[in-house]
């Protein structure tokens, strides 16, 4: 029986909310993921081989890497072509996604898989273990994610995102919310403020001790100019 359900994975600590349990859902992951799932349908490892082949060099201290980890997968695992030391590895189908969403606006791996189920017509997409919530995630791929989400739900497929995640989430609603906004913007500025003198003491801390180690170093220098001087 085909499934028409799937819940794709990322590694925001919600995954575990997944459902694992439930045969009506295909289960896809993604890169090194799979040391932490119980069970998967699909993989997703869409990285420049320079990637596999540093991971060759550093390999882990009991001797295993991740590319022996892919090479284990006994299922599709979705990849930039196919590799020979990946049996099972296939080319994720980047052209076909552009001319079906007539865009190139991928900028993340969790955006292809959401891409794919869309083009294989799944009826539910369930996401667990995205957030994107700061930093270069969030600048630069939530938005490819959360225009692909808008593409689900927009083709009337049902998306759902747990309440723990940060995706299609906002503080407060433009133009609306100003009293709400104003409050936000001054318990942000307390924090700061509250962090800043505690770096400060901080600081303070590591300056006083930074200056007894000189002192000491000072005394054992003295100490030792004592003792040549003597055996001298």
């Amino acid at each position: 029986m085909e499934k028409k359900k799937v819940a794709i994975l990322g590694f925001a600590p919600h995954w575990e909310l997944a459902p694992f349990n439930d045969k009506s859902f295909e289960i896809w992951g993604l890169n090194d993921l799979y040391n932490s799932i119980p069970r998967w349908d699909r993989w997703f490892e869409i990285h420049d081989w320079e990637v596999y082949e540093l991971d060759k060099i550093y390999a882990r201290q009991d001797g295993s890497s991740h590319v022996e980890g892919l090479k284990k997968l006994n299922c599709p695992v979705y990849m930039v072509k196919h590799y020979e030391d990946i049996p099972n590895s296939i080319p994720y189908p980047i052209e076909k996604a552009i001319k079906f969403f007539n865009t190139r606006y991928f900028t993340n791996s969790i955006s292809m898989m959401i891409a794919l189920a869309i083009m294989e017509g799944f009826q539910e997409i369930h996401v667990y273990g995205v957030d994107m919530a700061v930093g270069s995630e969030y600048g630069e791929q939530r938005p490819s994610c959360e225009y692909f989400i808008g593409e689900a739900k927009g083709r009337g497929i049902t998306v759902y995102l747990p309440p723990e995640s940060d995706l299609l989430q906002t503080t407060f609603i433009y133009g609306f919310e100003d009293r709400q906004r104003t409050a936000y913007e001054a318990k942000l500025d307390n924090l700061i403020q509250g962090m800043e003198q505690r770096k400060a003491g901080a600081d303070q801390v590591i300056a006083n001790q930074q200056e007894v180690s000189h002192q000491y170093a000072g005394a054992i220098q003295a100490i030792r100019d004592i003792k040549r001087v003597r055996i001298l």
